[in-house]
């Protein structure tokens, strides 16, 4: 099916954020993510947008209603891709909406974001929280969006497969008790000489405030990665920190008690 003005004007639409929340799909671009899709039944895809050779070479687009499979030119992909240089093919798919229940903290570890702005460390915390098998990532309402174009091309296909819920600490108090809450600082004790518990939460703060006063609040201790001594950068990204941390927690985990 080839692909009409006004779908490009509602594709074009998806770029922004209320409208994603509006129509409730999100895009999502590329050759490998869009063929991990298609095999991934939890996510539905509303409409994909492909050039001709790349559908003539998935035969698993079969598995689509006909008429949410468009043919489109270079020119048209161009115009509907949030990319500057468009890969291929695009897919709208429906946005989750997967209910996070607090107790799974008391058995497993969590990212907790608090106010990440950037679209790079979001995707690439994502994507950490994959490969460490992180089945949730959880963040405060002042982060950016985890369906946001550039969130999704930095996640690298994890927004498929890590769920992400949007949440106040302070509206669990009460769940929180005798949590570990670990907040990522400068100031904390060294990582690699901590005692680190097998489950609960790891707080990642704001690129350029850090962690805020009000989920200092929850936080029962506070670790560091140490600069070696030859070491001359002045602090680590968020992502970077959080892959540290993930690689260290989940380490202990797996190692067991000495």
């Amino acid at each position: 099916m080839n692909i009409s003005k006004n779908k490009i004007k509602y594709l074009k639409s998806l770029h922004r954020k209320k409208f994603r929340q509006k129509y409730d799909n999100f895009i999502l671009e590329g050759d490998k993510m869009t063929r991990e899709l298609l095999d991934a039944p939890d996510h539905p895809i509303s409409g994909l947008y492909a050039l001709e050779e790349w559908l003539s070479a998935n035969p698993k687009i079969q598995q689509l209603p006909p008429e949410n499979v468009f043919t489109v030119t270079p020119a048209e992909l161009s115009q509907i891709s949030t990319l500057t240089t468009p890969n291929q093919v695009l897919a709208t798919v429906q946005l989750p909406h997967p209910v996070f229940d607090i107790s799974w903290l008391h058995t497993h570890w969590t990212f907790y974001l608090d106010n990440i702005q950037d679209p790079g460390n979001m995707g690439t915390i994502l994507r950490i929280a994959d490969w460490f098998g992180l089945e949730w990532v959880c963040g405060s309402p002042g982060c950016v969006e985890v369906f946001n174009p550039k969130v999704v091309q930095a996640s690298m296909g994890a927004i498929l497969r890590v769920k992400f819920a949007e949440l106040e600490l302070s509206d669990f108090t009460a769940d929180l008790k005798e949590m570990p809450i670990l907040g990522a600082s400068m100031e904390g004790q060294n990582i690699y000489q901590a005692r680190l518990p097998s489950r609960g939460l790891i707080v990642i703060g704001n690129e350029g405030q850090g962690i805020s006063e009000n989920v200092k609040d929850f936080i029962t201790n506070y670790i560091a990665i140490p600069r070696h001594p030859k070491g001359g950068a002045e602090s680590l990204n968020a992502g970077v920190s959080a892959g540290i941390i993930a690689a260290l927690v989940v380490g202990a985990q797996l190692k067991g008690p000495a």
